[in-house]
């Protein structure tokens, strides 16, 4: 039985603009992000979604929360689906993470990771952990039409777990920009991308 999975990235937050690792802090939604969300809205308000899943973040809530309340269902939180924890610099502004440790971001530009924080979720754990949690959501709700909303590095970190293309690859293809769309299809045990990282819908916005 086919099961339609819509992935969002939650939309522009001040964190965002700051150039943050917002982990798990969270930060208020700016004009351009409210604007955001009412392009999403009418992106996604023709698909009758039977669930909304969002990470426990309020960006990620508020972000999928007009689409909820279109076809008048709850959002159900989940932990899984939260964005990867930056150890002891979750917060932090990139240019005080460079200030103390320029090596962090010399590393993310060579390999398309974030690695070397102290105290932090690996890559293949947040892999892992997003993975479990969207296989049980898929396997929970056969034949039904599912939206999720989770955050760039969580997303990315799944996408290329079921595909088994490494972050060093691809970057633009599969890098998560505010708001951007990732609808599978989960059938017969597998995950099947048919669209991916699409923002196109934005027009330049």
């Amino acid at each position: 039985m086919k099961t339609t999975i819509v992935i969002v990235r939650h939309t522009e937050t001040i964190g965002n603009i700051e150039k943050r690792l917002t982990g798990r802090h969270d930060y208020e939604i700016t004009p351009r992000g409210k604007r955001l969300i009412n392009k999403l809205t009418q992106e996604l308000k023709d698909i009758p979604f039977d669930k909304v899943y969002s990470s426990p973040s309020g960006r990620a809530i508020k972000t999928v929360e007009p689409l909820a309340n279109w076809n008048k269902v709850s959002i159900e939180i989940d932990k899984g689906l939260s964005e990867m924890f930056f150890g002891e610099y979750d917060g932090w502004k990139w240019e005080e993470v460079n200030r103390i440790n320029p090596n962090i971001k010399a590393t993310q530009n060579k390999i398309n990771e974030i690695c070397g924080i102290p105290e932090q979720e690996t890559m293949e754990e947040v892999a892992q952990r997003m993975y479990k949690c969207i296989l049980k959501i898929a396997q929970g709700n056969e034949g039904k039409n599912i939206l999720i909303c989770s955050h760039g590095v969580a997303i990315e970190a799944f996408l290329r777990k079921i595909t088994g293309v490494a972050f060093c690859y691809e970057r633009e293809k599969y890098c998560q920009y505010n708001v951007a769309i990732n609808e599978l299809v989960y059938e017969k045990n597998k995950f099947n991308i048919i669209r991916l990282a699409d923002i196109k819908y934005l027009g330049g916005e």
